[in-house]
């Protein structure tokens, strides 16, 4: 055990004694003066196999990280601050560990050189449900992509024949089984969008995003060329500024006017609906607001509409309750935000962030 040992008395040694997650401090020469309790119980040591030690020549050199001595040298000479600094290392005895290290420099004051004062997080369990979390949405997401693809075929079949039952009995039969065949003409035609849905939703999951500079206003002219036909029989007017260029994936971006769009003029209300799409740039992001004039949503209800198979309206409304979720789902893995402000019988304005690719 080396000679630089310290133990800080007074306010300063019973507020770093209980602090409940591990502290050191170390000396001009990275060597480590003091110890609070929590990092003895949390590295199951003591202070013989600590105090005056280099924190470098701890347990056979497991701290020895050359990145993480390079910050702590640099703590010492110029006064930068270790901020979120992330280490997963085997920490004998615990294993496989994962911390969190926030490192500042002390001023003794006189002559006396600086000291450096560690704070250590583990954050190991935290890491390992992500980690977890992430497994069982990939199995999720495969489950449904498997299960929505599967469904298809037999699905078809069953449209199949009860659209031919209603071409074939329609009106030869009694009204009840008239109103029968149509209930199983609807059910099939509402679960055929359901499954298909369900695809798109479970394949933004699962296919890579692969982000390139984008033309926007173009992508948009696209999406409204789509749409020309719904758009002249509902009598809509949809316009839009000059949008900023993105750094996208431009399928995944065209899939997210479609259904925006496609919610604006869903719910346009009874007068003919009105859409208006703006965006600006804003450092390295672009705001692009899609506006309409339509029933609007009450605010209890801004956050449900993104969540999958959530309804506001009843069957009257065409739709399966995923396509909101589709668009968050987008703009999410491209690390950008989607919201909406919006009041009853005022319109919706869905906002979403993107990364700019710039002028």
């Amino acid at each position: 055990m080396g000679s630089s040992q310290t133990e800080l008395g007074g306010l300063s040694g019973a507020v770093v004694r209980t602090i409940r997650e591990p502290l050191l401090i170390l000396d001009e020469n990275l060597r480590i003066s003091t110890a609070n309790p929590a990092y003895y119980r949390t590295f199951q040591t003591d202070p013989e196999n600590t105090l005056g030690n280099a924190l470098f020549d701890l347990g056979n050199g497991q701290w020895n990280i050359p990145e993480l001595r390079q910050r702590l040298e640099q703590v010492l000479s110029r006064g930068e601050p270790v901020e979120g600094f992330e280490v997963a290392h085997d920490f004998v005895p615990l294993g496989r560990r994962h911390l969190v290290v926030d490192a500042r420099r002390l001023e003794s004051g006189g002559d006396e050189p600086p000291l450096i004062l560690i704070a250590l997080q583990d954050i190991t369990a935290l890491v390992e449900a992500q980690a977890e979390l992430q497994r069982s949405n990939q199995e999720l997401e495969r489950f449904a992509y498997i299960a929505s693809h599967d469904l298809q075929e037999p699905l078809r079949m069953v449209a199949s024949y009860t659209r031919l039952l209603a071409r074939r009995y329609q009106g030869k039969l009694d009204d009840r089984a008239d109103k029968y065949i149509r209930y199983a003409v609807e059910g099939a035609e509402r679960m055929k969008m359901l499954i298909q849905d369900l695809l798109a939703f479970s394949r933004i999951g699962s296919q890579p995003v692969t982000p390139v500079p984008t033309d926007t206003d173009r992508v948009l002219d696209q999406v409204l060329q789509d749409f020309r036909i719904k758009v002249q029989t509902t009598g809509a007017r949809v316009t839009h500024d000059a949008l900023p260029r993105l750094r996208v994936d431009p399928s995944q971006l065209r899939q997210l006017f479609q259904n925006l769009l496609e919610n604006a003029l869903k719910f346009g209300g009874d007068a003919p609906p009105r859409v208006h799409i703006s965006g600006h740039r804003d450092g390295a992001w672009c705001h692009i607001e899609v506006r309409d004039e339509g029933i609007g949503i009450a605010p209890e209800y801004l956050e449900q509409v993104f969540v999958i198979f959530q309804r506001l309206h009843g069957r009257e409304q065409e739709g399966t309750g995923i396509g909101l979720a589709v668009c968050r789902r987008i703009v999410e893995r491209h690390g950008g935000r989607l919201w909406v402000d919006s009041a009853p019988g005022e319109g919706a304005t869905f906002h979403f962030t993107l990364p700019s690719a710039g002028s």
